[in-house]
C-alpha cells in the first residue's frame, strides 16, 4: 500500500535557494513531514529488491543479492578484494541499489512502493521546488534511485559530470537514523587541495543537495557500522 509523500510545510525555499546558489551544496534537516519519512525508512528496509552495484573501469556491473549469495563466501571476497585493489588507483564503487527509474522504464515490478520516489520527483510540484532551489528554470527530469551501503561499501571521488546527460544538481534524501560519526558514510566535498572541505553526515530525514559538477565522495562505511547508510537519490536533468 502506498501513501502520498508531502514535504514539511516549514521550509522557506526562497531562503533556502539562496543558499544552495551562493555555496554549491546545502543539507536540508526534517525535508517530510515526520509521517512521510517514517514510511519512505519503512518501504526501504523492508524492500528485498537489492543489486551490488560496481565498476570495472568504464564497465559497470549489477548482480542480485541472490546471485552474490548464491556464489559463496570465498567468491564474494575474492569480488571485494578485487574492488578494493582497483580503488587503490582509479574511480571504484561498490554498494546496493534498486534503479527506480529504469525498472519503471522497463515496466518492471509494477506497483512497487519505491516507484513513487520517481513519481514524486516528477511532480510539477517537486520539479518547480527542484527549479527555485538550484535557480535553474531548465530542468525538465529527474532520475531516482534507493542506495544501502552496507560495512566496507563506498564510493570515490568524481564530480558526476557525465557525456550524455546534463545534469544540473544531485540530490540525497537520507534514510539512515541513528548513525554514529565513526562509522565513515559521510558525503564529503573537496577542495582543489584534496582536502575535504565539507562533509555531511548520513542523518534520518534530510535533503542533502549539490550542483554539478562538484568533486565529491562518499567515504567507506566502517566495517564496524552498526546499520547500513539508506537514501534515495538522482539527479535533476535539464
Amino acid at each position: 500500500m502506498t501513501q502520498q509523500l508531502e514535504i514539511s510545510p516549514d521550509l522557506d525555499p526562497e531562503a533556502l535557494g539562496r543558499i544552495l546558489q551562493q555555496q554549491g551544496r546545502l543539507q536540508v534537516a526534517k525535508f517530510f513531514t515526520a509521517e512521510t519519512a517514517d514510511y519512505l525508512h519503512r518501504i526501504h528496509v523492508e524492500n528485498k529488491d537489492w543489486y551490488l552495484a560496481y565498476n570495472d573501469g568504464n564497465n559497470y556491473f549489477e548482480s542480485s543479492v541472490q546471485q552474490i549469495q548464491a556464489a559463496g563466501p570465498q567468491q564474494q571476497q575474492q569480488l571485494m578484494n578485487s574492488i578494493y585493489a582497483r580503488a587503490r588507483s582509479q574511480f571504484q564503487y561498490v554498494f546496493y541499489q534498486y534503479y527506480i527509474s529504469q525498472a519503471i522504464d522497463l515496466k518492471e515490478q509494477p506497483g512497487h512502493p519505491m516507484h513513487q520516489i520517481h513519481e514524486f520527483m516528477n511532480s510539477e510540484e517537486v520539479l518547480n521546488l527542484m527549479r527555485t532551489l538550484t535557480g535553474e528554470r531548465a530542468i525538465r527530469k529527474a532520475d531516482s534511485y534507493a542506495s544501502n551501503y552496507a560495512p566496507g561499501h563506498f564510493l570515490t571521488a568524481h564530480d558526476d559530470r557525465h557525456d550524455s546527460h546534463d545534469r544540473v544538481a544531485a540530490y540525497v534524501f537520507s534514510m539512515t537514523d541513528n548513525w554514529d560519526k565513526n562509522w565513515g558514510g559521510h558525503l564529503a566535498f573537496f577542495d582543489d587541495a584534496d582536502n575535504i572541505e565539507e562533509a555531511f553526515v548520513p542523518t534520518f530525514n534530510s535533503l542533502n543537495i549539490f550542483l554539478v559538477p562538484q568533486m565529491h565522495s562518499v567515504q567507506l562505511v566502517s566495517p564496524f557500522a552498526g546499520r547500513n547508510r539508506t537514501s534515495y537519490l538522482g539527479w535533476l536533468h535539464r
